[in-house]
């Protein structure tokens, strides 16, 4: 069992793999070695500190041990480059949840308060955008900030109605509910247009990951059982989900939450927003800029749908192997800032965009951070932020989708 398929009555305990066999290919692939040469930072110097906490070693520090396990961003490239399968993200966050601190307690604030939370931080960023030290801790923030969204330049020209009829409700996550509502809205027109039936969403919370993540496993498990109710309420229908991180977190939900037989319905019921829009055509518009890149998440699905939407869209080819981690973390952004903006630099010297070129992405935690970290010159934003909807390019439909909170 790992953290992601536990439930809050069992995983406040360490319960960690004691079978690591140091073979270093996590190192490999992990974003925070790659950026910082620290091997103190690696997958497997993680597993071997958790191990030692696990016995209680006399000899370690159990605040600096801890500390340092809990130096992860949760991407999991670790446990796909493992051969036993082992999951750092997991380990890390029974770490967490066993010692528990401020940073965990205020970003439980900072994700269930959201709705009040997020505005107020903003006001406070746009005060201080002229005072150097508030402004640079407050830096972190502007990639939530509305106004930083890109000028749309890909119009739909012909929508695939094969969706007609089938009742779909969007699932927003935190970052569209609160602060970029404009890929909410977009994504609703995009499915007007498909004659898709628009469901009520009554309520849908934080997917639960980044609460998981952070070794809230109560606070992830209440949002898990918060979002399950309001799928039932809304009467079961097929979620669009348009974050890549939110998709993997809500596949992730324990059967052991669910009727009978309702797990399988719920899970084939998650479809990317991409999927659901089948053929749907775009046209670039006079505003398109030249150089158009692609930014895979680290959880992004198989197969990438969103790419391979951008990239029929666009004409375009995008590189199919995940790009470098943009570094968010989620907690990390409270517990290590500086670890969080070199894995982002390293991020964008992987990328190397030319000057005014647009980079899009399908995470809300990747959006965020690559607007708050790109280069002067370069756009950045989640795909629906391209997308031009104008009042004719949408059939008539009143869709009965209310925005949550």
């Amino acid at each position: 069992m790992t953290m992601s398929d536990a439930t809050d009555k069992e995983s406040p305990h360490i319960q960690l793999p004691g079978d690591c066999i140091l073979c270093g290919r996590c190192a490999a692939v992990c974003p925070l070695f790659a950026a910082t040469g620290r091997e103190e930072l690696t997958p497997r110097a993680k597993f071997l500190l958790c191990a030692q906490l696990a016995r209680d070693d006399p000899a370690l520090s159990r605040k600096a041990a801890s500390d340092l396990a809990g130096l992860c961003l949760s991407c999991g490239r670790c446990q796909a480059a493992c051969p036993l399968g082992l999951c750092t993200p997991d380990a890390v966050a029974a770490v967490r949840a066993a010692h528990p601190g401020w940073p965990a307690f205020f970003w439980k604030q900072w994700i269930t308060r959201a709705g009040l939370m997020w505005p107020m931080a903003m006001a406070v960023r746009r005060l201080a955008s002229g005072l150097g030290p508030v402004a640079r801790l407050t830096a972190p923030l502007s990639g939530l900030d509305p106004a930083r969204a890109m000028t749309p330049w890909l119009a739909p020209s012909r929508f695939d109605t094969s969706l007609a009829g089938r009742r779909v409700a969007v699932f927003p996550g935190c970052v569209a509910a609160f602060a970029r509502t404009g890929w909410l809205s977009a994504a609703r027109r995009l499915l007007q247009g498909t004659h898709a039936l628009l469901a009520d969403t009554p309520g849908f919370a934080c997917c639960g990951a980044p609460l998981g993540h952070a070794g809230l496993p109560a606070d992830r498990d209440a949002a898990r059982r918060a979002n399950i109710q309001a799928w039932r309420k809304a009467g079961r229908p097929t979620l669009a989900v348009f974050c890549a991180s939110c998709h993997h977190g809500l596949t992730a939900y324990p059967d052991v939450l669910f009727a009978p037989g309702e797990a399988e319905s719920w899970r084939r019921c998650l479809t990317p927003l991409s999927l659901l829009l089948g053929e749907t055509a775009f046209t670039a518009t006079a505003d398109a800029p030249q150089d158009v890149l692609y930014h895979q998440p680290c959880h992004a699905p198989p197969g990438d749908p969103d790419a391979a939407l951008l990239s029929r869209a666009t004409g375009r080819t995008f590189p199919g192997p995940p790009s470098a981690c943009c570094g968010f973390g989620g907690l990390m952004q409270i517990t290590a800032p500086d670890l969080s903006a070199a894995t982002a630099a390293a991020c964008w010297q992987a990328h190397a965009p030319p000057p005014r070129a647009h980079v899009l992405t399908s995470c809300a935690g990747c959006a965020t951070q690559l607007a708050a970290t790109a280069p002067a010159s370069v756009t950045t934003g989640h795909w629906l932020e391209a997308i031009l909807l104008k009042e004719e390019d949408v059939p008539g439909q009143t869709p009965t989708d209310a925005p949550p909170g």
